[in-house]
């Protein structure tokens, strides 16, 4: 990373910003501005999330808006509701009122002195998520959005294909977390206190509602954007990562279906903003933004719409590593997406072997084993804390416990883009069975580098809308997408589909062990390759951003992973991720943070599986500490997910507040 300092304006930072909405609540704003912005008004980008501006995000924020508002623009960091100094409370995930909120203070921003009336909203993760919702409300001064690893479905990040994904049962201590921190007294003076004590006590589960909607339903259709993405009338910059597929996945949804001017860039990296891409290379992505913001808000000729639609990142082959740096590959260009240049090659799953030719119909059984899984990695890597085993190891211990097709050594380079799929004939013998399938690539000394995978309940075989049981020993023909990805197999190498009924501890397993059978000789994989070699792209390669927040490291960060089998008992994974001791020099304030996960499953009983995980944080500031912790711990049987929750705050060496309180929720479809 080049850290830019002589920028073109010199920038004055407003630590503190109160932002009124119609209710009465007001959200708290940083704001960094040209200096004479007042004189000479500027386009506004906005950045609206829920992690504490102060402390968790600020030496990122630094780096970010002070390179944007040194070329030209207000930048303004705001903190959601409820969370940080934002009045209000912060509660469901999902809540519309966040997106009506940002367009609030989008209206707000257009009306300051400073401020040409053009905004743009940006954002990784929820807050591009956020600012596919807000531009679905068609904010008048809302002229473009740029958004990194959005998501446009939010039932896709709880559910793969209907199988629940275990780490949002992990993650329920962090959001409460993030709606139980108190304000700084700095900013909200003798309230902050008051203020803390009452987000505590009117603190929800904030999972039990997405737990309970285990299909597509209104809730769902409610809380996305996915089936109102014709509503957005702004501009849209989507990225995403490879090593991210839910997010690469979601954003190429976008740009397929958007109807408005658009652009895409997916690149290698894992849930990160791409200059601080992890694995690399990581690329000048605020250069790109620039050249974006310019077009779309200054009306400056960047050339940002005479190029590629979409570049990717193609990677080539290389030996699984679930901690790679940097990855071999080149960008590629394509004129949008769907691409045009892309052709279905099919393969037939003939038993133990992939095929063009089909031979004779011929069951297949796939056992339930709780052990396949343990080389799965991350659902959605992020390398918080630096370069961990986040991403699938090699696959061959997978691979021996799941029923696997092989085809023959390439005769020919295939370049992988976009979503393969099976199309399978399966029968089970429960009523709720999942599938997992992963695509790998099969190097010449038996290395297995997982390339995609998706799952399928196949209690939503007919649509995440349409969940209906399976009927024991009946057939049904099935469709398994898999993630949407870009990779270069080489000749000598061999595809591999490997299938299984278990996927620990990636995905909740079904309730029973249930066994599924497929005919081999009418399934067949789909695999969209390449016409051609890609058309070579140029993307901006070197990362820059202006200083970042001055922080010192009192303990640096760390991160544990360890599994232990215990023959007798449960196959445990524990992760211990230390987030360090960070002071933040401009405010003085240090803040500590700690995450320990357990995943505890008997590999011959999935109602076994639960996951347990603790958080425990402080913020200090001279006498001012204070601290706390959130525990949760969830189980599921046949007939309900239990999650059980301990939440605790401290003021000094006292314990001011703590709750226990235990959820129950029906598993109905998983």
């Amino acid at each position: 990373m080049r850290h830019v300092t002589d920028l073109p304006c010199r920038v004055r930072v407003i630590d503190h910003q109160w932002i009124p909405l119609k209710d009465g609540s007001r959200l708290a704003a940083r704001i960094w501005l040209p200096e004479d912005a007042e004189t000479s008004p500027v386009p506004a980008v906005l950045e609206y999330i829920p992690y504490r501006k102060r402390d968790m995000t600020a030496w990122r924020d630094w780096a970010t808006h002070g390179y944007l508002a040194g070329h030209g623009y207000a930048c303004i960091r705001l903190d959601a509701r409820g969370t940080g100094d934002s009045e209000g409370l912060f509660g469901e995930q999902f809540d519309l009122r966040y997106a009506e909120d940002a367009a609030e203070a989008i209206a707000w921003i257009a009306a300051q002195p400073w401020c040409t009336g053009a905004v743009a909203m940006f954002g990784l993760s929820w807050g591009a998520g956020i600012a596919l919702q807000t531009a679905a409300l068609e904010p008048p001064a809302l002229k473009t959005i740029i958004c990194a690893a959005g998501i446009d479905d939010r039932f896709a990040t709880k559910y793969l294909g209907g199988a629940m994904l275990t780490g949002n049962a992990a993650n329920i201590p962090a959001w409460i977390l993030y709606a139980v921190r108190p304000p700084d007294p700095a900013i909200v003076g003798a309230l902050w206190r008051q203020i803390w004590l009452k987000r505590l006590e009117r603190c929800t589960f904030t999972g039990e509602s997405w737990l309970a909607h285990q299909s597509r339903d209104a809730f769902w259709q409610n809380a996305s954007v996915r089936d109102r993405i014709q509503r957005i009338r702004c501009p849209v910059f989507a990225v995403s990562g490879w090593a991210d597929p839910g997010f690469a996945s979601s954003m190429l949804r976008v740009l397929a279906s958007a109807q408005v001017p658009r652009h895409g860039l997916i690149g290698p990296w894992s849930h990160r903003y791409p200059h601080l891409g992890h694995p690399g290379p990581a690329i000048g992505y605020l250069q790109e933004t620039l050249g974006w913001l310019d077009h779309w808000l200054k009306g400056r000729d960047t050339g940002v719409m005479s190029g590629p639609a979409l570049r990717v990142w193609m990677p080539e082959a290389a030996p699984p590593d679930p901690r790679p740096t940097v990855q071999a590959g080149r960008w590629i260009g394509l004129s949008g997406w769907p691409a045009s240049d892309v052709a279905e090659r099919s393969w037939t799953l003939n038993p133990g072997r992939l095929a063009v030719d089909a031979g004779p119909a011929t069951p297949v059984a796939i056992t339930w084993r709780g052990e396949v899984g343990a080389a799965g990695g991350e659902w959605m890597p992020i390398f918080t804390t630096g370069a961990n085993p986040e991403i699938a190891d090699d696959q061959r211990t997978d691979d021996a416990m799941s029923v696997c097709f092989d085809t023959m050594p390439l005769a020919e380079r295939i370049e992988l883009l976009g979503a393969p799929v099976l199309e399978l004939e399966v029968s089970a013998d429960q009523p709720i069975a999942i599938l997992v399938a992963r695509l790998c690539d099969v190097a010449p000394d038996g290395a297995s580098r997982r390339v995609s995978f998706g799952a399928l309940n196949l209690v939503h075989r007919d649509g995440m809308d349409r969940p209906a049981p399976i009927e024991p020993g009946r057939r049904y023909g099935v469709r398994l997408p898999l993630y949407e990805a870009a990779y270069a197999f080489p000749p000598g190498h061999r595809l591999r589909i490997a299938i299984s009924t278990s996927y620990w501890p990636m995905i909740w397993p079904s309730p029973a062990a249930a066994g599924v059978t497929i005919q081999a000789g009418v399934s067949r994989l789909i695999l969209p390759a390449l016409k051609r070699r890609g058309a070579d792209a140029t993307v901006i390669a070197t990362p820059e951003s202006a200083l970042p927040a001055p922080t010192t490291m009192r303990r640096p960060m760390a991160y544990q992973r360890r599994e232990s089998v215990d023959p007798a008992g449960p196959r445990v994974l524990d992760i211990r991720e230390d987030f360090g001791a960070t002071h933040y020099t401009d405010i003085d304030l240090e803040a500590d943070e700690v995450s320990v996960r357990r995943c505890r499953l008997k590999p011959d009983d999935p109602a076994s599986a639960e996951v347990e995980t603790e958080t425990r944080w402080q913020l200090v500031r001279g006498g001012w500490r204070v601290g706390g912790l959130a525990h949760t711990r969830v189980s599921g049987n046949a007939g309900a997910f239990v999650i059980e929750t301990h939440l605790e705050a401290n003021e000094g060496d006292a314990r001011i507040f703590s709750r226990d309180f235990t959820t129950r929720v029906p598993r109905t479809f998983v």
